[in-house]
């Protein structure tokens, strides 16, 4: 459980190998290059390789097709793996636009083919809509429409307007109705040519909406019926064969497109690895160089793998060998602490060779979620729960739940909480245990202040711990001004162990060790040392004691923040009453439930109480979870944590799913 030790290497060879390197190296995915103004920014002669991606247009050409064939573009590592390597860029990028091009030339004629015969079925039922209405029109539409002096105008028009027609019995025109439905009368209104802007007006007033018969349509309404079922029968069977073939060039080319849009997203991110290459140009041989990182125990394989390709040189050193170079770090961490990388990765990643925080924020975060949300049932439901959500959806949340839900059961034990039953487990302690009842009873009001002490006592520790590991970490770098001067060095852990012991021993004892000498040397000197932190610092190094900016203005500035400090360190303690908050209310909260089970009566009782228990491990987990996140953050991760590391990003095909 720490960080992962890795090793520098350091990668030299002809220009003509540079792509069976890049391959290689791509393939494992477990080398981090360093950008190559950084490693190579001092070596006289190198420069930065920077060339266009050739792939780009090709891979996005068929990528465009893919999704337009309904397939989903994706890297499939089988087939560029071990001894396919060698037929990875066996095809030249013609090749692939080629592919295509003739795959999406037969795409798009199949596509425009079902869309000509779609629109001529969404044609045709569009008219076969309005003829259905018009059905009892006996006339020929081409005799119809082709009169000189009678205008014709076919549509639907609301019943209440139908209704008000009559208003109109002395206009020149006759409505004829053909049909009815829910809220409208279908029908034709005829006038004469000369009459007819006035006629238009007046049924437009009447809210009629007119229905062009298509051009297309000819005959008497039962025979343009007939004939437009027909087409409409004939264009169906039509678009499902056409819908037939296009789904069987998509099979037939499925493979080997997956094949090729593989091999060319692998043509394209190795690529986009030259840009950590430097190339030395010499007048016979061009030399290409790349550096970076792997972990040490895989650091001969990979040196091993390379050396295989003629010209190339690989040369293994200590991690610390480049000074111009951060190591990145990563982490490494077993079973039960691995999940809750991704809340100190939120936060940042220590630095190489720092202290791996991940451990105790796994310890941590779980105890304080437990004592907060223990509940035996609840907590089996969580790690179930959070078990499904890793196994088939991979959730990383759900590795976490699973942890925390462990802890929940252990302190719901404690408590005797199972799905609320306060006295379920009390049986099992006073008859086979043999003890006089629960070890926590959270519902006795006398515990109530047991409870929130216990949360705070709780939160010294804390704080006291991570102290001592900023301490630890501080002299491990050997900065001794935070470890031995700082609010979160020596200095501030024997200011708040004294306030602390002093206040602990008047209120329990009745002892009052706050005389002279114990607030001179303990609570003061304390202070005055955090004070003066920088100056004291820069004792230490030999540089003498006046800070960068002047002691003026040193002076001026810092006892505004040695007053934060003090504040911190109230705010922080006070900040663990939550922890004990959180066990009553959770308590309190169950208790409301079997209240409500007991209004609705025995039938409804067990709904009631499942849908208690659902909303409570829902929201109140929730919330839970958040708080215990912001006390790790807050009042734990600042003491000891700053987070300024690089990640270890090994290169690799973007989806390629290691």
């Amino acid at each position: 459980m720490s960080i992962a030790k890795l090793a520098l290497v350091n990668i030299v060879g002809d220009m003509k190998s540079l792509d069976d390197v890049i391959i290689r190296c791509l393939d494992r995915g477990d080398f981090h290059p360093e950008p190559s103004q950084q490693a190579a920014g001092g070596i006289r002669g190198f420069t930065p390789l920077s060339e266009e991606n050739p792939y780009t247009d090709a891979l996005q050409k068929l990528t465009d097709a893919g999704v337009a064939a309904g397939l989903n573009p994706k890297y499939m590592p089988e087939y560029v793996r071990s001894d396919k390597l060698s037929r990875v860029a066996a095809h030249s990028r013609q090749y692939y636009e080629d592919f295509y091009r003739t795959f999406s030339e037969g795409l798009g004629a199949l596509r425009e083919r079902m869309n000509f015969l779609q629109g001529e079925i969404d044609q045709d039922e569009a008219a076969l809509l309005i003829l259905s209405h018009l059905a009892e029109l006996d006339v020929d539409f081409d005799e119809l429409f082709t009169c000189k002096y009678i205008k014709v105008r076919l549509g639907r028009l609301p019943l209440d307007s139908y209704q008000k027609l009559s208003f109109y019995a002395g206009k020149p025109f006759i409505f004829k109705s053909f049909d009815a439905e829910k809220d409208y009368r279908w029908g034709a209104y005829f006038c004469m040519a000369e009459d007819a802007p006035e006629i238009d007006d007046i049924f437009s007033s009447l809210y009629f909406e007119r229905m062009r018969v298509p051009a297309f349509i000819h005959g008497t309404p039962e025979t343009a019926l007939t004939r437009l079922r027909e087409e409409i029968a004939t264009n169906r069977e039509q678009l499902a064969a056409a819908k037939n073939q296009f789904q069987e060039l998509v099979d037939a080319q499925r493979d080997r497109y997956y094949k090729l849009y593989t091999r060319l997203k692998f043509l394209s991110d190795s690529f986009d690895m030259r840009k950590y290459v430097s190339v030395l140009k010499r007048e016979f041989i061009d030399v290409f160089y790349i550096t970076g990182f792997i972990e040490e125990s895989r650091a001969d394989d990979f040196a091993k793998s390379l050396r295989l390709l003629a010209d190339v040189t690989v040369e293994v050193k200590p991690d610390d060998s480049d000074k111009r170079l951060q190591p990145p770090t990563k982490l490494k961490n077993g079973w039960f602490s691995r999940p809750f990388e991704m809340f100190v990765e939120m936060y940042g990643l220590p630095a190489y060779g720092d202290f791996d925080p991940t451990p105790f924020v796994a310890f941590t975060y779980s105890l304080l979620f437990g004592v907060m949300f223990g509940d035996l049932g609840q907590g089996l439901v969580l790690v179930l729960g959070g078990w499904l959500l890793w196994r088939f959806k991979r959730f990383q949340i759900g590795a976490v739940v699973n942890r925390i839900g462990i802890f929940s059961c252990i302190f719901g034990t404690l408590y005797g909480s199972v799905f609320g039953f306060e006295e379920l487990l009390t049986p099992f302690y006073t008859n086979v245990l043999g003890l006089p009842g629960k070890p926590i009873e959270v519902m006795a009001p006398e515990n109530t202040n047991l409870i929130l002490i216990a949360a705070v006592a709780l939160g010294v520790v804390l704080i006291c711990t991570c102290i001592l590991m900023d301490i630890f970490v501080s002299l491990h770098k050997r900065d001794y001004e935070r470890a031995f001067f700082s609010a979160n060095g020596v200095a501030g852990l024997v200011f708040y162990g004294a306030v602390l012991f002093g206040a602990v021993m008047m209120f329990l004892a009745g002892k009052n060790y706050f005389t002279h000498l114990y607030v001179i040397l303990l609570i003061v000197l304390p202070l005055a040392v955090i004070l003066l932190k920088e100056p004291l610092g820069n004792l230490l190094r030999g540089l003498g004691a006046k800070p960068e900016e002047g002691m003026g203005a040193y002076l001026t500035v810092a006892p505004f923040e040695l007053f934060e400090v003090v504040l911190s360190f109230f705010s922080n303690t006070m900040s663990f009453l939550r922890v004990g908050g959180f066990v009553l209310s959770h308590a309190g909260m169950m208790a409301v439930v079997f209240t409500l089970s007991e209004m609705v009566g025995n039938a409804a009782s067990p709904a009631v109480i499942i849908i208690g228990n659902l909303f409570v491990m829902g929201m109140e987990g929730l919330i839970v979870g958040i708080q215990v996140l912001r006390l790790e953050f807050y009042e734990m991760f600042s003491r000891y944590f700053d987070g300024d590391g690089k990640p270890f990003s090994p290169v690799t095909v973007k989806g390629a799913g290691k």
